[in-house]
C-alpha cells in the first residue's frame, strides 16, 4: 500500500468516521450515518457513503461484505509517520530563556515536516505566555507552507494562535499550488498575499513579538519543493503521495534565532504593508 498521510481531512466528516469505527469497530453505511448523526454530524446518508467509498480507494477504510471498517496498515503506518515527526530539537522553554538572557539559537532539522512542527510549537508557546499587544504572527515564504500535515492537536494549535492574536503569511511565489494552500490558510482564519517579490530573500523570517525566525533551505531541497509546486496544473493534479515524499525528504535546515525589538517591528510593519 502507498501510505497517502493525508487521505483523512483533519476537518472534516472522514476524521469523525475513523473515530466511531475506532470506538464501534466494523460498520455498515447505515450505521455509520446514525453514529455521525448522533456526534451532531449534519449529513445526509449520500454525502455519509460518498465519503466512505472515498476512504476506501484511498486505504483509509477496508470493506467486506458492506462493513466498514479501519484498515490495519493504515492505521500502523499513521502511527510511524507521527512518531517520526512529532520532534522538538529542544525544549521551547529553555530556547525562550536563552534568547531573553541575550542569547542567539541555532540548530537544525532533518526534515520539512520538523521544522513546520518546530515553528507550531514555538508560536504556539509565544501565544501561550505574551499578550496579544506583542503583535500578530508574521510568515515570510519563499512559497506557501501546507498545513496539510497538521493532526488535529496541532490544527487547534494554530487556530488558537489565529484566533488570539492573528496570523499573516506572504509568498514570493505566483503559481496555482500558492492559490490551493492560500485557500486552506485562509480557511483556518490567516491572512495570505502571494506573488510579494520581496518579502524572503535568504532565508524564511518569521516574527513573533520580539522574536526573529529564520530558517535557512537546503538549496538543492528548496529547488526541489519549486519545482513541485510549479508543476501543480491544478487541485486534481496535486499528487499527495509526492508531496509527502518532499516533505519527509532528508535534508538540513538552519534555523537561528535572535531576540531583537527594533528589526522584529520593522520586518513586521514592512509585511503588514502588504494587507492593506
Amino acid at each position: 500500500m502507498t501510505f497517502n498521510p493525508f487521505a483523512v481531512d483533519e476537518n472534516s466528516t472522514k476524521i469523525l468516521i475513523v473515530n466511531v469505527l475506532y470506538i464501534s469497530g466494523p460498520l455498515n453505511a447505515k450505521k455509520v450515518h446514525a453514529k455521525l448523526k448522533e456526534h451532531g454530524a449534519g449529513i445526509s446518508y449520500q454525502a455519509a457513503h460518498k465519503a466512505l467509498k472515498k476512504m476506501v480507494e484511498n486505504e483509509v477504510l477496508t470493506s467486506e461484505e458492506g462493513n466498514f471498517s479501519i484498515n490495519p496498515d493504515w492505521i500502523s503506518n499513521m502511527k510511524s509517520f507521527i512518531s517520526s515527526f512529532d520532534m522538538k530539537p529542544n525544549s521551547i522553554k529553555d530556547i525562550f530563556s536563552k534568547l531573553d538572557s541575550g542569547k542567539t539559537v541555532s540548530f537544525t532539522v532533518n526534515n520539512d515536516m520538523e521544522m513546520g512542527y518546530f515553528v507550531l510549537d514555538f508560536a504556539h508557546h509565544f501565544n501561550d505566555v505574551k499578550s496579544p499587544k506583542d503583535g500578530p504572527m508574521i510568515l515570510n515564504f519563499h512559497f506557501m507552507w501546507t498545513i496539510l500535515p497538521l493532526s488535529a492537536r496541532q490544527f487547534m494549535m494554530l487556530k488558537e494562535i489565529i484566533n488570539k492574536r492573528g496570523v499573516y503569511a506572504t509568498s514570493h511565489e505566483n503559481s496555482i499550488y500558492e492559490e490551493i494552500m492560500k485557500r486552506h490558510w485562509e480557511n483556518a482564519g490567516a491572512k495570505v498575499a502571494i506573488n510579494v517579490p520581496d518579502c524572503a530573500s535568504t532565508s524564511e523570517v518569521i516574527i513573533l513579538g520580539e522574536y526573529i525566525i529564520n530558517i535557512f533551505w537546503n538549496p538543492d531541497h528548496l529547488k526541489m519543493n519549486l519545482e513541485f509546486t510549479r508543476a501543480v496544473k491544478d487541485e486534481k493534479s496535486l499528487d499527495y503521495n509526492e508531496f509527502y515524499k518532499v516533505l519527509g525528504a532528508l535534508t538540513k535546515t538552519e534555523f537561528v534565532i535572535i531576540k531583537s525589538k527594533e528589526a522584529a517591528e520593522y520586518t513586521r510593519k514592512k509585511s503588514l504593508s502588504y494587507f492593506k
